[in-house]
């Protein structure tokens, strides 16, 4: 939500108006759009899944740990997914996510658009309870893997987008797959993106390269996974501009822990090429320590906290999402991450190691909204047991910001009792609301609408019909946007 102010000041008759003028005319505050951006391994590669397992877009009704798609309700009922938009995440307001990373399709047709339908299906139906509706698409790019077999663990990678807050650029897949060859089995993807309804710039757009690095343990997998991240930090530094933000989003299967070569490049200041830039930063491991075991029996709750595999017995960190240090650290225009948002969904670590996130008293989840779940009937115990029937893995959720366009009043004139508003510079397609108040005492969700309009190549109208009244010494106004 985008909120703008300007005061209007009339002194007992409307031709004093023109002589005094209109204060704040032209004001407006600077504005941001927050995005949820998740990354999922939906294990839809395995054991004959090839379309959404139960749990992930429908309930889950199963023993955790096995996995199915032969599942009762419907996309109407929610699971997974949909739980990720009721929660408020360490106070940012729930909404539904707009990216969704995905690892371990089997194909775009056959994987991914049945999860784009469920979305819109459960989105039109609930779309009411959020201030921007969600509409999704997927990137039309499939994404390859090595010896084009998507089985075994061995899916492509792929994506889903909320067209409504963003506009997606580019889909590049950044090499061939040739296994041990190269050390990538499945191809990481470079996604470019703007918000929606603006013109791309350098200040708002952003990068997100999805992988799936190659499992198990011992140096020759270690190598494998570091050329992997050799590929991807190269890329970077090759066709991505200076400090634009960029996220490494994934499932790293780091086996052998931080001090893995291939996430120590990841995190590096400098890339293998030796460009200095695309450092990445890992939230819950800011100085890229070498010396953290994920991998472990312990009762250390830092490092409990970042356990995303197996959300039935919770054991190992294999799942990340990495940003560039501009993204943390929140440096100049950009993406940049909002401040402790990122967590494994479903895992406050609360569960000891090796138990199911679905254990009584789990409270992980007791920060869903509960506005949405009593509209959508989705509740904290639902949603962690589908997470034990929806992957082995849990999904990583963080909230970002971007900037958009900040509208501004470029004229206001009076038609009778009417106000008439010219705003420029609104977002393409955006919805906005004037809001009138006699007084800035009263609380903003008390005032009245007036007017609407929607922003039509940046540049719409305000005819607040009957928004004047003479006799009343002053009113004030605010814009706001979804």
């Amino acid at each position: 939500m985008r909120t703008f102010f300007l005061r209007t000041i009339f002194i007992n008759s409307i031709a004093l108006l023109a002589t005094c003028g209109i204060a704040g005319v032209a004001s407006a505050q600077s504005s941001t759009r927050t995005l949820r951006i998740v990354c999922y391994n939906i294990q839809d590669d395995t054991d004959g899944n090839t379309t959404p397992t139960c749990g992930l877009i429908v309930p889950y009704e199963g023993s955790g740990g096995t996995f199915g798609t032969d599942c009762t309700g419907t996309a109407i009922n929610g699971g997974v997914l949909e739980g990720i938009g009721e929660e408020i995440i360490h106070g940012d307001p729930a909404q539904p996510i707009d990216v969704l990373a995905l690892e371990e399709t089997t194909s775009n047709p056959t994987t991914v658009q049945p999860i784009v339908n469920a979305l819109n299906g459960f989105y039109t139906m609930y779309n009411y309870l959020y201030a921007t509706p969600a509409g999704y698409a997927m990137s039309p790019y499939q994404a390859t893997e090595e010896g084009n077999s998507p089985t075994s663990g061995n899916g492509p990678n792929a994506l889903v987008y909320n067209t409504n807050t963003l506009q997606l650029l580019a889909s590049v897949g950044i090499a061939t797959p040739t296994g041990s060859g190269n050390g990538m089995y499945r191809q990481c993807v470079r996604y470019e993106f703007a918000p929606a309804g603006v013109t791309p710039a350098t200040n708002n757009e952003f990068y997100v390269y999805v992988s799936h690095y190659k499992a198990d343990s011992g140096q020759t997998y270690d190598q494998e996974r570091w050329g992997e991240a050799k590929i991807i930090r190269n890329d970077e530094s090759i066709n991505v501009p200076a400090n634009v933000g960029v996220l490494y989003v994934g499932d790293y299967n780091p086996d052998d822990n931080s001090i893995e070569p291939g996430y120590q490049t990841i995190c590096s200041n400098t890339a293998p090429d030796g460009i200095h830039q695309g450092w990445g930063i890992d939230p819950l491991n800011t100085n890229a320590a070498t010396n953290i075991n994920w991998s472990v029996s312990t009762s250390n709750t830092n490092i409990l906290f970042m356990l995303s595999e197996e959300g039935y017995k919770l054991r190992y960190r294999d799942d990340l999402q990495i940003m560039t240090s501009n993204v943390y650290y929140q440096v100049g225009l950009g993406l940049h991450y909002v401040s402790g948002t990122y967590h494994s969904f479903g895992n406050n670590a609360q569960t000891p190691w090796g138990d199911s996130v679905n254990l009584s008293g789990n409270t992980a989840l007791n920060d869903l909204d509960p506005v949405k779940t009593n509209a959508t009937g989705l509740n904290a115990a639902a949603v962690l047991e589908d997470l034990t029937g929806a992957s082995d893995h849990l999904p990583i959720v963080a909230d970002y910001t971007i900037p958009v366009p900040s509208p501004f009043i470029t004229s206001l004139n009076l038609a009778g009792t009417n106000l008439v508003l010219t705003v420029a510079n609104g977002i393409t397609n955006d919805l906005y609301v004037l809001y009138m108040s006699p007084s800035l005492a009263v609380p903003l969700p008390s005032w009245t609408a007036v007017a609407s309009n929607t922003a039509t190549n940046g540049i719409f109208t305000f005819n607040a019909t009957n928004a004047v009244a003479p006799a009343v010494p002053q009113s004030f106004y605010f814009l706001k946007g979804n």
